[in-house]
């Protein structure tokens, strides 16, 4: 655009034209992952915290059944492991978190480096 000035040539309207509907394009391809991104983060989550649930109270009636002191430290130490995984972990949802935004970028980065390329190419 700057280097077309003021007064673009024709082929630099074309060009400008097919940037603007690319962005077009890219935007909704983005919102559109977006969305679905945000659906599959909740689901995943929802259903790795009811297997973590279940799992951690099934653990918890282990150590209460537990019959020997040893037998406790053992199942107790298995439900402090359990309690570990918990899919709320800050690590596990930053990288859910940053499988997302490289979905919702996706569309975008790959327009622009399509759009770079044939640039160059001109």
């Amino acid at each position: 655009m700057a280097i077309a000035g003021p007064a673009p040539g024709e082929q630099d309207q074309r060009e400008f034209s097919l940037m603007s509907v690319e962005k077009g394009e890219a935007a909704s391809e983005s919102l559109l992952a977006m969305g679905s991104g945000w659906i599959n983060l909740t689901m995943t989550l929802a259903k790795d915290t009811s297997d973590h649930l279940w799992a951690t109270s099934a653990a918890a009636a282990t150590l209460a059944s537990s019959r020997s002191a040893a037998q406790w430290f053992e199942r107790q130490a298995d439900l402090l492991q359990l309690a570990a995984g918990f899919p709320g972990n800050p690590l596990q949802l930053a990288d859910l978190a940053t499988n997302l935004m490289q979905q919702i970028l996706a569309p975008i980065h790959g327009r622009a480096m399509a759009n770079a390329k044939r640039l160059r190419a001109s």
